[in-house]
């Protein structure tokens, strides 16, 4: 266990432990005040049966029942304005209040000091319900350093005002005072070592939190993986398994086998894009090790452009449309292309023949904004929201079947995430898509 003597607890989980114990502080001084009330009442009915009037010096007698008073109507007091504090049931609505539950935490350990100003008429006194008021509220409450120091610090000088007042002899003077710093001694210590004993609980229960919501994150990941692996990935081997017992069974022409291994490869192009699709969704990354070069940002843009009309097989043509100024920025080359290939290729599926393309840039906010315009059939307005969600619902064939897995715009986003950028959608049913890339930190 970590002890946190002078030190509070990690920042990370300061502000949700101090919460923590505000409300659990206001619920125990409520019972606190509760029990006291009790005890006194109950002291005050056996007064009425024992002779405590004589069995006390009138001076004495007089300054307990003043006390006993006191005791009982701050306690019920406080006792039914915590109590009724707590029927809220919004925590921060409570801790709004949590300054009562210091306040009667003074009252109480001073109405315990006060008893025993009274017993220290009496040369005999070993400060026991000062002790006993302290080790209390030590034991039972869970004090920041700044609260701790509060508390110490009232009955320090509540006692450095009124101790002379009560004592008979220099002798009891003298002892009283190393019996009262060592009483204070042993509560600041005690209540330091609540405080570590809570703080290193509620560390370790946070710590098993977050690790149950990561298991639970991972055995969903793993279940939406093998979802997709089962559902996308049975199309292509189902294709080969077709092909390969159309050759096995029947006679082919030299046409027909050259077709037939066509549609293996494909099939084989097909899944090896589903696994790497997968594999790049559940891959974690980490930012700062991204690794990038200051291009100019027009050159690559035609160069993408370019590359994707040979490789992707849509026969097809993009509008470039670049600004005369050569803009550069910092990305990562392959990342990035693979973010505008994946949009290019979902315009080219959702766009008719006879529809539109355009691939554009320009400056904006002191970066550069890449869009990908189409004036294809557009995207609902119910699957916006989910749009660039991992394993979302709201993937599409494409207007000639193309498959799609619902992982190309999760993996955009991520990629775009990663430089520090942000990708957004516009849509209209019919009128067509824009897809916005902005990133930052352009060197122009």
């Amino acid at each position: 266990m970590r002890l946190y003597l002078f030190s509070p607890i990690e920042k990370i989980y300061r502000e949700e432990f101090n919460e923590h114990t505000k409300l659990q502080n206001i619920k125990v001084t409520a019972f606190i005040a509760l029990i006291v009330a009790i005890i006194t009442i109950a002291v005050r009915v056996a007064s009425w049966i024992i002779p405590y009037e004589t069995m006390l010096p009138a001076e004495q007698f007089a300054e307990y029942v003043f006390t006993n008073n006191c005791m009982i109507i701050v306690s019920v007091f406080f006792a039914a304005l915590l109590f009724l504090i707590r029927k809220n049931p919004d925590p921060k609505h409570q801790n709004r209040y949590h300054f009562i539950s210091i306040f009667y935490t003074l009252l109480f350990t001073g109405s315990c000091m006060a008893l025993t100003f009274i017993a220290q008429h009496n040369p005999k006194n070993t400060m026991t319900m000062l002790l006993l008021g302290l080790l209390t509220v030590g034991v039972l409450l869970i004090f920041p350093i700044r609260n701790l120091l509060l508390v110490a610090g009232a009955n320090i000088v509540t006692f450095m005002l009124f101790f002379d007042v009560f004592q008979v002899s220099a002798d009891t003077r003298a002892l009283n005072y190393v019996a009262f710093w060592m009483i204070m001694a042993c509560f600041v210590f005690v209540s330091r070592l609540i405080y570590s004993y809570h703080a290193n609980y509620f560390i370790k229960i946070k710590t098993i939190e977050d690790k149950n919501r990561e298991i639970e994150k991972t055995n969903q990941l793993k279940n939406e993986i093998l979802a997709i692996v089962a559902h996308d990935l049975r199309n292509p081997i189902s294709g080969i398994r077709s092909v390969t017992h159309l050759m096995e069974e029947y006679p082919y022409t030299p046409e027909q086998e050259n077709k037939y291994i066509y549609w293996i490869k494909d099939a084989c192009e097909t899944a090896d894009q589903i696994i790497e699709e997968l594999l790049l969704a559940a891959k974690k990354r980490e930012t700062d090790h991204l690794q990038t070069d200051c291009i100019c940002m027009n050159e690559w843009l035609r160069d993408v452009r370019d590359n994707w009309l040979q490789q992707s097989g849509f026969n097809r043509s993009i509008t470039l449309e670049l600004p005369t100024q050569e803009l550069r920025a910092n990305i990562h080359t392959g990342k990035m292309q693979r973010v505008v290939d994946n949009l290019l290729h979902n315009a080219a599926k959702f766009t008719p023949a006879e529809g539109s393309i355009t691939l554009g840039m320009r400056r904006h906010r002191g970066g550069v904004r890449i869009s990908i315009e189409d004036t294809g059939i557009g995207i609902p307005e119910a699957l916006l929201p989910n749009l660039f969600d991992q394993f979302t619902s709201s993937s599409r064939e494409g207007l000639n079947q193309e498959p799609s897995n619902g992982l190309g715009l999760h993996i955009c986003r991520q990629l775009v995430t990663e430089h520090g950028g942000n990708i957004h959608v516009r849509s209209q049913e019919n009128k067509g898509t824009v897809f916005n890339i902005d990133l930052p930190f352009t060197l122009l």
